[in-house]
């Protein structure tokens, strides 16, 4: 029994954790990816919606999309640029509710991007809304070439934190 209840535990928490694929692409990445400043709205299928560039690290841009009208959240994505062309495009999920990627403090390997807020709806209360801060991370890993190493892009993480 204890063993059981253990292993519960210990799942919960990994599942509060660990990294899972993004669902299928929602929607192909906005076309201004590559070459929108700062944020813009237009319709998309039917709502308005607003883009906001959360910032940039080398030639990869993130993106946090929300409902113009509500500023509900609806999708975070990444892309790699060559001037304003897409070279790849990212959905991103969350991958941390709390910890180190609620803050903002860069390491070698993770690059704090930013943040921006959203709502959600609240599962528990119909008609009500949680706010969320979204803080956005670019991760390198180290490489060896030879005799040398070094540190390169590996992926992105997003970590969704209540405020």
């Amino acid at each position: 029994m204890r063993l059981r209840l253990a292993l519960a535990v210990v799942t919960a928490a990994l599942a509060s954790v660990i990294v899972l694929p993004a669902a299928a692409a929602q929607a192909a990445p906005d076309s201004l990816a590559c070459a929108a400043a700062g944020s813009y709205s237009r319709v998309v299928n039917g709502t308005p919606t607003t883009f906001w560039l959360v910032g940039s690290v080398s030639t990869y841009r993130y993106w946090h999309v929300v409902e113009a009208t509500s500023d509900t959240y609806q999708r975070s994505y990444v892309v790699r640029c060559s001037g304003e062309t897409i070279v790849t495009a990212t959905d991103l999920a969350v991958t941390a509710t709390g910890g180190d990627r609620c803050g903002s403090t860069s390491t070698t390997q993770y690059q704090y991007v930013g943040a921006r807020t959203g709502l959600e709806p609240n599962p528990g209360w119909p008609g009500f809304y949680l706010e969320y801060e979204y803080h956005y991370w670019h991760v390198k890993r180290w490489v060896w070439s030879g005799l040398f190493g070094y540190w390169t892009y590996d992926h992105s993480e997003l970590a969704r934190c209540l405020i």
